[in-house]
């Protein structure tokens, strides 16, 4: 009666053990690392993007650009 006990426990934990996929702990790890790093990677490009193609402001009036007022000439002073 002992016998097919042990052999059967025995049995029961090397197919427990055994059935565990140890790698994919860290397989699971690496590509969550990767995936974070992806995604941040396009959150910078995604804040960069804005500055450097500006789109025009299409509510904006064309204006003529104000030149500025001329100086009016002091005379000089004779000395």
């Amino acid at each position: 009666m002992k016998i097919p006990l042990v052999i059967g426990v025995s049995l029961a934990v090397l197919l427990a053990s055994g059935c565990k996929d140890r790698e994919a702990d860290a397989r699971k790890a690496k590509e969550d690392a990767k995936a974070k790093s992806r995604a941040e990677a396009a959150r910078k490009e995604m804040d960069a993007l804005p500055m450097a193609f500006k789109s025009r402001d299409y509510f904006k009036k064309n204006e003529p650009a104000k030149e500025p007022a001329p100086v009016p000439e002091q005379p000089k002073p004779n000395s």
